[in-house]
């Protein structure tokens, strides 16, 4: 059995506040062999301090989901029992430098039982002392906090529209390029929002925040960064 290695997408650097996060990537126009194998194309990677616990973060992958401008919207979620999923975490050393190489994997996959029905099981989630499973469209309940599978609206933002405004205004010599009108930032001029109404599944978490970054002598956490790769099970 071999193991194929998908998709990698967004990358998060996120400091020792873990408030603030610096973007490095994203991950929504692919190459036609990884755009037809929708199950294990990562669109976007998260994390986030959670909203309802200063303890826990909340992570999330997000795949599936096709770039603006196509056409065709997602109606139904990839339960794809050959995929797996690693969210990987880099912790940077005591001078702010990172390695690339994880310190923690969670591992995520999917499978149908007998009747049918969608489940999600992680593994190494940080603050859960084992596994844990359930089904899709569903809070599962852990150690380390909630969990959740499921189709949900894409949180991705992006101007597509608004782009390709901008490459237009560099397309004749002398242009420079004119972001303000192409993104119409003057006005009070409503955002557009290209991904808005279009469906991605998604797989989300949450970890304890003293096991992903624990706080040093001084008090302060480490940098994070984060970032998710499929694979997919092969013969």
């Amino acid at each position: 059995m071999g193991i194929e290695l998908k998709s990698m997408a967004r990358l998060f650097a996120v400091g020792a506040t873990l408030t603030s996060f610096a973007v490095m990537s994203a991950d929504h126009a692919e190459s036609p062999g990884t755009d037809a194998d929708p199950a294990a194309d990562i669109a976007d990677v998260y994390i986030f301090p959670s909203p309802e616990s200063p303890s826990k973060l909340v992570g999330a992958i997000t795949f599936g989901g096709r770039p603006a401008p196509r056409s065709r919207i997602d109606g139904s979620f990839y339960c794809d029992r050959d995929v797996l999923f690693t969210y990987n975490i880099d912790r940077a050393d005591a001078a702010g430098n990172f390695d690339s190489v994880p310190d923690i994997k969670i591992y995520a996959r999917l499978g149908k039982n007998s009747q049918g029905q969608c489940g999600l099981q992680l593994e190494n989630v940080p603050g859960a002392s084992s596994a844990f499973s359930g089904t899709i469209e569903t809070v599962i309940l852990a150690q380390s906090g909630k969990a959740f599978a499921g189709l949900r609206n894409d949180p991705f933002f992006f101007d597509f529209e608004g782009f390709s405004a901008l490459l237009n205004t560099f397309a004749l010599p002398g242009q420079n390029g004119d972001l303000v009108s192409s993104f119409r930032l003057t006005g009070n001029q409503p955002r557009r929002d290209s991904f808005a109404g279009r469906n991605v599944s998604a797989i989300v978490f949450e970890m304890d925040l003293d096991v992903v970054a624990p706080k040093s002598a001084s008090g302060t956490r480490p940098k994070i960064r984060v970032w998710g790769t499929t694979s997919r099970f092969g013969g």
